[in-house]
C-alpha cells in the first residue's frame, strides 16, 4: 500500500504540484493511467527517468534482502581478520554481557598495547634465517579474544612463517585427538579459525555467538590434532586447554586427591602421551593452563596446573596464566569464568613474548628438545573402551526411592555452554543386576541439551524408579558444567544409559 501512495505523490509533482487522490486501483491500472496522462502530451520523460530510479532502488533492496537471506547459516568466511574483527558486534564466547565491561574493555587493541603486532617487530628471526610456523589450538577462553590476540601477534611478528589457530568452545584435551571417548567430539557453542601465512590476509572461519543478533552457534566436528599436524607442519604448538576439567569438582572447593588425580589422567594422559610419542615437525608445545576461574577455590587450580605442570620440561612448557593477568577480570562474564576485554591482549601478549624469546634463542635451529619426562610422566596403558560407551566401566540397575534432587543451573550461569547436569540422589531398595553395597547411589541427569531444558519434572521425591546405570566417571558427560546439591562428593555418581547415549557427540 505504502508503494502506491508513494507513485500518487510523485505523480501529483510531476501534474504541477496537486496530489491526487488514492482511488484503491489496482497496480496495472494505476501504471497505465500513470503514463497515459502525461502533463502535456506525449510521454515525460523527467518522469520515465524519476521511475527508472524508484523501481530500480526497490529492486537492489529487494536482491539485497534476497542475498543476504539465502546465505547458509553457521559457518562465515572472511578473507580478512581485520574486517572480522571490526564486524564482530557481540561477545564470541557467550550470549551474555559483560557484567563490568564498558565499549571500550571489549575492543580489540587496547591503549597501552602494541595489540597489532605485540612489539613483534623489533624481535629478530632465528638465527639461522629460519621462520617458524606456529599452530594453535584453543577452547572458549580463545574464542573470547586470547586466539585472536595471538594469532595476530604472532602473524606480524618477524621470526614467523604462518600461523593456524583453531578455536573449538567446550573442549578438554581429548576433545582433539582421533582416538578414545571422545573421538567424534563436536562443539555447539562456537568455533572459530584462523589460518594463513604470516604478512597476508588470513582465511578466517567462524560460527560464534554475536555474529547475528539472537543466533547460536551450530554443531561442528571438533579438528583432530593429528591432522592439524600433518597438514600443516608446524615447528611450535600452542595448545590453551583446561578450563573445562574444572567442571570435574562438583561444588568448585572440595578436592579429593585420589579420585580427581584419576579423573585428571583420563583426560591429560591420552594427550600427553601422543606429544611424547609422535614424529612430526613439532620442536617445542606450550600449554597455556586457565587463568583463574571465579567458580573453584585456588586449591583446585593449583591441583590442576601441578597435574599439567609434572610433563613440563624441555619439550613442553606449562604456562600458569594465572601468573600473566590479575584477577578479577575487566569484562567478565555471569558465570566468573570467561572475560573479554584488555586482559584477554595482556594474557596473549605474556604468550606472545614466551614464544619469541624462545625463538630468539634459536629454538628451530638447536638440537631437538628432550621429550624426557613427558615420557616418564605417561605411561602406556591400553584404551580400556576403544571409544566405546560403557566399556570398562562399572555398571549397575537398581530399583531406588528418589530422595534429593538438585537445582539445574541458571542459563547466565551456563553460557557459552548449551549442556549441564544435575545431581539426583537416591535410597537404594533393591540391586537387580551387578553388585552395589552402598545404602544410596547419585546419579547424574541431564538438565540441559543444547540449552534447551530437560524433562526432570518426571522425577519425583518419594516416588521409586528402576535405574539402568553406568559409572559418571570416563563418561563424556563428566567434564560437562553441573549443579550438584547432594553433599555426597566422596561417592562415585552414576548416569542412565540412555542419558548417556544422548550426549550430543554420541546422539548423531
Amino acid at each position: 500500500m505504502s508503494l502506491f501512495y508513494w507513485l500518487t505523490f510523485l505523480e501529483g509533482v510531476f501534474r504541477g504540484g496537486s496530489i491526487p487522490r488514492f482511488d484503491h486501483v489496482g497496480f496495472d491500472q494505476y501504471m497505465l493511467r500513470f503514463f497515459r496522462t502525461p502533463p502535456s502530451g506525449g510521454v515525460d520523460v523527467s518522469r520515465v527517468t524519476l521511475l527508472t530510479f524508484f523501481f530500480s532502488g526497490w529492486f537492489l533492496l529487494f536482491v539485497s534482502v534476497s542475498a543476504r537471506a539465502s546465505q547458509p547459516s553457521g559457518l562465515v568466511d572472511t578473507k580478512s581478520s581485520q574486517e572480522a574483527s571490526d564486524g564482530q558486534k557481540g561477545c564470541p564466547c557467550s550470549e551474555s554481557s559483560p557484567e563490568e565491561a564498558n565499549a571500550g574493555d571489549s575492543s580489540r587493541g587496547d591503549e597501552g598495547l602494541d595489540s597489532s603486532a605485540g612489539g613483534s617487530k623489533k624481535n629478530a628471526s632465528s638465527p639461522d634465517g629460519r621462520r617458524a610456523k606456529v599452530l594453535v589450538i584453543g577452547d572458549s577462553l580463545g574464542l573470547c579474544g586470547f586466539g585472536k590476540a595471538l594469532d595476530g601477534r604472532l602473524r606480524k611478528a618477524s621470526e614467523i612463517a604462518a600461523v593456524y589457530s583453531y578455536m573449538a568452545c567446550g573442549t578438554v584435551p581429548i576433545s582433539w585427538l582421533k582416538t578414545g571417548p571422545l573421538s567424534n567430539a563436536r562443539t555447539a557453542c562456537g568455533i572459530w579459525n584462523i589460518l594463513g601465512k604470516a604478512g597476508e590476509r588470513p582465511v578466517e572461519v567462524q560460527d560464534t555467538y554475536g555474529m547475528q543478533k539472537g543466533k547460536r552457534p551450530e554443531s561442528h566436528p571438533v579438528p583432530k590434532l593429528e591432522m592439524l599436524l600433518e597438514e600443516h607442519h608446524p615447528d611450535i604448538l600452542v595448545i590453551q586447554n583446561g578450563t573445562n576439567l574444572l567442571s570435574l569438582f562438583s561444588d568448585g572447593k572440595t578436592l579429593i586427591p585420589s579420585k580427581h588425580e584419576a579423573q585428571l589422567n583420563g583426560y591429560l594422559q591420552p594427550m600427553m602421551r601422543f606429544l611424547a610419542e609422535q614424529k612430526s615437525s613439532l620442536r617445542k608445545v606450550y600449554w597455556v593452563c586457565p587463568p583463574v576461574s571465579g567458580r573453584v577455590t585456588t586449591e583446585i587450580q593449583d591441583f590442576l596446573f601441578k597435574r599439567i605442570e609434572r610433563y613440563s620440561g624441555g619439550f613442553l612448557t606449562a604456562v600458569d596464566s594465572r601468573t600473566l593477568i590479575t584477577a578479577p577480570y575487566r569484562g567478565s562474564m555471569p558465570d566468573k569464568e570467561h572475560f573479554v576485554g584488555k586482559d584477554m591482549d595482556l594474557w596473549a601478549e605474556g604468550i606472545f613474548k614466551m614464544i619469541s624469546k624462545d625463538l630468539s634463542e634459536d629454538l628451530l635451529g638447536a638440537a631437538p628438545l628432550s621429550r624426557e619426562k613427558m615420557q616418564a610422566a605417561t605411561p602406556k596403558t591400553e584404551d580400556t573402551n576403544g571409544g566405546q560407551a560403557f566399556e570398562g566401566r562399572k555398571k549397575v540397575q537398581v530399583r531406588a526411592k528418589l530422595v534429593l534432587k538438585s537445582q539445574p543451573l541458571s542459563v547466565s550461569k551456563l553460557v557459552p555452554y548449551q549442556e549441564s547436569m544435575v545431581s539426583h540422589l537416591y535410597e537404594v531398595v533393591q540391586v537387580l543386576q551387578g553388585e552395589y553395597a552402598d545404602r544410596e547411589i547419585l546419579v547424574m541427569h541431564p538438565a540441559h541439551i543444547k540449552l534447551a531444558p530437560q524433562n526432570l519434572w518426571k522425577y519425583q521425591r518419594g516416588r521409586i524408579y528402576t535405574l539402568d546405570l553406568v559409572e559418571f566417571d570416563g563418561s563424556p558427560w563428566e567434564s560437562i558444567k553441573r549443579s550438584d546439591e547432594a553433599g555426597r562428593l566422596e561417592m562415585n555418581p552414576f548416569i542412565r544409559k540412555e542419558d548417556e547415549t544422548r550426549f550430543p557427540s554420541l546422539s548423531r
